[in-house]
């Protein structure tokens, strides 16, 4: 879970790192598509993100059921 946890966060900061150091290419076509090339990464970052904090949180239900299961033993 640690891990998974380390994901979600470093995929994040990586997300916003990206979208905060875009350079100016001058030629506007360029610009563009370089704009919607870092959008797109950013993007797939974030839903890798999101991928991550789903699992933790069906690993997290999954553990407290298993321990509301040992309980009654």
């Amino acid at each position: 879970m640690q891990a998974l946890a380390e994901g979600r966060s470093m995929t994040r900061e990586l997300a916003a790192d990206l979208l905060t150091h875009l350079p100016e290419l001058g030629s506007p076509p360029e610009q563009r598509l370089l704009d919607a090339w870092v959008e797109q990464a950013a993007e797939t970052l974030l839903a890798l993100s999101d991928a991550f904090e789903e699992r933790l949180l069906d690993l997290g239900g999954s553990l407290g059921t298993q321990e509301r299961r040992g309980s009654r033993r």
